[in-house]
């Protein structure tokens, strides 16, 4: 812990004095009446660029690049540090002008997306090894199916058994729209238990009403219920992750593409001044 500690004080230490080190340079160039706005430009799209590459480098894990967790401290910190590169660039005041505005808007974004990702990259795996399983995204639906049919077959044949519906009325009443319906958007943005507590708070009152049969099925009904829970808790969680991630990968992405022709602009404009 104090070794993790140390090297993200280090790293931010380091990203603190090289954008200490382009202030002074653009200082040194304004004293010397040369344009230091094309030194921050050209600094800040190549860092763009460099972010951007981290997406193409998760695509080829068979190239000798560095490893995966190097390129990501990369990520994080040349993002951390292009924020500073874009107050020396861009100034305090808000862009004018549609193609310098829209640019600005997108690059804050991206960098907004980018902060709200570090978050939730560093949270949600810890969330998810505390329930206990680990599932893959693309059989989650394959797998609430199956969770979803058990348990409309354990009733049906808690009926057969025992000959009462009693057990059948409150899967029908509390269970089925739990089993059979999406979470809505709400859980998608902040899952919780309240929902899978209050359906085994109704069930364990409920148990004094089964039979000896229907006993059984309630105890399996528990397991479903919690196995039901754990899948859409899975399935919010890494949804948002993979929603996030769309997200900050088109916006990056259109910021390049953006990015590219502002240089382009920007250096037609000088040499036209010239």
């Amino acid at each position: 812990m104090i070794s993790f500690i140390r090297r993200r004080v280090r790293n931010l230490g380091l990203m603190m004095m090289s954008l200490a080190a382009v202030w002074l340079w653009m200082r040194w160039l304004d004293r010397r009446l040369s344009p230091s706005v094309f030194t921050s430009g050209y600094l800040m799209l190549a860092a763009v660029l460099f972010l951007a590459l981290y997406n193409v480098r998760k695509k080829l894990p068979f190239v000798t690049l560095g490893s995966s967790a190097a390129w990501l401290q990369w990520h994080i910190y040349v993002g951390l540090g292009s924020l500073g590169l874009f107050a020396l660039h861009a100034g305090i005041r808000w862009p004018t002008g549609v193609l310098n505005s829209t640019l600005a808007a997108v690059y804050v974004s991206t960098a907004v997306s980018g902060l709200i990702g570090l978050y939730l990259t560093r949270t949600i795996p810890a969330q998810l090894a505390r329930v206990g399983v680990e599932v893959i995204y693309e059989r989650i639906p394959a797998l609430q199916h199956q969770v979803r049919r058990q348990a409309g077959q354990m009733v049906l044949e808690s009926v057969a058994a025992s000959g009462a519906t009693t057990l059948a009325d409150f899967y029908t009443g509390r269970l089925y729209d739990f089993f059979h319906r999406p979470r809505g958007p709400r859980y998608f943005f902040r899952p919780t238990t309240s929902l899978r507590r209050s359906l085994m708070h109704d069930l364990q009152n409920f148990r004094r009403y089964l039979s000896d049969n229907e006993q059984a099925a309630c105890e399996r009904l528990f397991a479903l219920v919690r196995r039901k829970d754990d899948l859409d808790f899975h399935e919010a969680r890494q949804k948002l992750l993979k929603t996030w991630l769309f997200v900050h990968i088109g916006l990056t992405y259109g910021l390049v593409v953006l990015a590219l022709l502002h240089g382009l602009l920007a250096l037609a404009f000088r040499g036209g001044a010239a």
